[in-house]
């Protein structure tokens, strides 16, 4: 995410995630997954929790461009990416594992990654995939 003159963030171009030496199809689906964040932050804004708000799908894009990215990230990295609490956090990332859509790797609780299962990727790139006009 880049941020602009104002104070509002806009989401990454294509031509941004080419320049960093991704591949086409992995820049394209950056772009569009980076979009679709915008978006929900942009509507988070506005409704902050209730209906709403989705944080689960807040956290999965968040997951999804770590994955894209090389990025690797913790519960807590996660937590400040989504705007979450360490309590809703806990919540969000056990409701995705549960659910098969994330994991939890490492032995020290500090610095355990969470990450997409390869059944979570799958899921988001076909979500994003027919999602063409973001």
């Amino acid at each position: 995410m880049t941020f602009g003159t104002g104070n509002h963030a806009r989401g990454a171009r294509l031509d941004e995630g080419r320049s960093r030496g991704l591949a086409p199809a992995d820049a394209a689906l950056e772009a569009r997954a980076q979009r679709l964040l915008a978006l929900i932050k942009s509507r988070d804004a506005h409704f902050r929790r209730a209906v709403m708000a989705d944080s689960t799908m807040s956290a999965m894009l968040s997951l999804f461009l770590a994955e894209i990215r090389s990025v690797p990230l913790n519960a807590t990295t996660l937590g400040l990416v989504t705007l979450l609490d360490g309590e809703d956090v806990r919540r969000t990332v056990d409701t995705l594992i549960h659910a098969g859509l994330a994991c939890v790797t490492g032995e020290n609780p500090a610095r355990r990654t969470v990450g997409l299962s390869p059944l979570g990727s799958a899921r988001m790139r076909s979500f994003i995939t027919d999602h063409p006009d973001l």
